[in-house]
């Protein structure tokens, strides 16, 4: 588990080093000269300057493709900047210079909604049963689509209009509900994540089962 950081400012990126360090994770830097990258797996939380896009740098989609959480760093924060950074794909924001302090809450709350994913396996059959364990519980076609594509976008932030098209069409809101609800009724302890403006990501594994 670890957080990268893109294009920020000397003195934000040692802050941000200071609060990693101090909440546990590992710090990456995208460095556009370096021969280095930043592990594919593994990424909580990205902290990208909007305003200093360089050559090399991760893009929100490759970055939300990765499981991350994007976070826009504003040199300076407005309605149209942040409306903008929204717009581009982030789901958080701060502002330049950042403090320490809003850090490590931030890191201890991602870090807190994000446990371990090898922990949390569950199996859906043929049949519409899902199954921790300890339990199972029926799910409908809508469920079971989009756990599957969940599954097959495993660690990602998954669009609501993706899932909207998996779930047949269905509310998303009321499906993921129902299906939040079912992950408690069978001590599965996975997770649907709701993660604002960019969907929603499974913090665990679906395992296709028997028929």
């Amino acid at each position: 588990m670890y957080a990268l950081a893109q294009s920020l400012t000397p003195e934000d990126q040692e802050v941000l080093a200071e609060a990693c360090a101090e909440v546990g994770i590992t710090l990456h830097v995208t460095d556009p000269e370096a021969s280095h990258t930043a592990p594919s797996e593994g990424l909580l939380v990205s902290f990208h300057r909007v305003a200093a896009d360089r050559p090399g740098d991760l893009s929100v989609e490759e970055l939300k493709s990765r499981g991350g959480y994007p976070v826009a760093v504003l040199d300076g924060i407005s309605a149209t900047e942040v409306l903008s950074a929204v717009s581009s794909g982030f789901g958080f924001t701060l502002a330049s210079p950042l403090k320490r302090s809003r850090l490590v809450k931030t890191l201890s709350y991602f870090k807190t909604v994000t446990p371990p994913e090898n922990t949390q396996v569950l199996t859906l059959d043929g049949k519409g049963t899902l199954s921790s364990a300890a339990k199972s519980v029926p799910v409908t076609d809508a469920e079971a689509g989009l756990l599957r594509l969940l599954h097959d976008r495993s660690g990602q932030i998954v669009s609501r209009e993706d899932l909207t098209e998996a779930a047949g069409g269905e509310d998303v809101n009321k499906v993921t509900s129902v299906l939040k609800q079912k992950f408690l009724d069978i001590d599965s302890g996975a997770k649907l994540l709701k993660i604002p403006h960019l969907g929603f990501r499974l913090v665990g594994t679906v395992r296709e089962g028997a028929n």
